[in-house]
C-alpha cells in the first residue's frame, strides 16, 4: 500500500441523495449585502432568533430553518451526523468519506469547531464565536461593505 499525503487527494463535490436540513446561510459579495439588508428589515424579535459571524465580504447566519432568510445567491448550510464538527452545503457532499474529510479539515485548518465549509471559491470559517445578531453591529458591517 502506498502512503499518500491528504493534500494530494483531490476532493470534488457531488449532489447529495437527500439534502441536509438547513441550519445556516452563508453569502459573499452582493449576496452578503442583500442578506444583511434582508436581516435588517426584520423586527428585533425575529433578528434575535439568529446568530452570526461576518468578515470582509462574507456573512454567515445560523438558526432554525424557518427563521433563515431566503436570498438569491446565498448558500444554505446543514449538519451531517457523520461529520458533526462541520457545517456543509445542504445539497452537496464531498467525494471522499465524510468522516475522513472532517478529520482532515479540522487537523489542517486549526479552526475551532464548528467549521463552515464554503465552496466557489473554497474557504473555511469557524462559527464557534457566532453570537446573537445585533442590529447596530449588522448595520455597521453593511456600511463597511460599500
Amino acid at each position: 500500500m502506498q502512503n499518500q499525503d491528504i493534500a494530494s487527494i483531490e476532493v470534488t463535490w457531488r449532489a447529495r441523495l437527500f439534502p441536509l436540513a438547513p441550519i445556516g446561510a452563508a453569502a459573499r459579495g452582493n449576496a452578503a449585502r442583500a442578506l444583511a439588508r434582508r436581516l435588517l428589515a426584520r423586527d428585533d424579535e425575529a433578528l434575535g432568533l439568529l446568530k452570526g459571524v461576518a468578515g470582509s465580504g462574507v456573512i454567515i447566519v445560523l438558526g432554525e430553518e424557518e427563521s433563515l432568510p431566503w436570498v438569491d445567491g446565498v448558500s444554505y448550510l446543514g449538519r451531517d451526523e457523520r461529520a458533526p464538527s462541520l457545517v456543509l452545503p445542504t445539497v452537496l457532499e464531498p467525494s471522499v468519506p465524510l468522516e475522513l474529510f472532517e478529520r482532515a479539515i479540522l487537523a489542517r485548518s486549526g479552526l475551532v469547531a464548528p467549521v463552515v465549509v464554503l465552496l466557489d471559491p473554497p474557504a473555511l470559517a469557524s462559527v464557534a464565536t457566532a453570537r446573537p445578531i445585533a442590529r447596530d453591529t449588522l448595520a455597521r458591517w453593511l456600511e463597511s461593505q460599500n
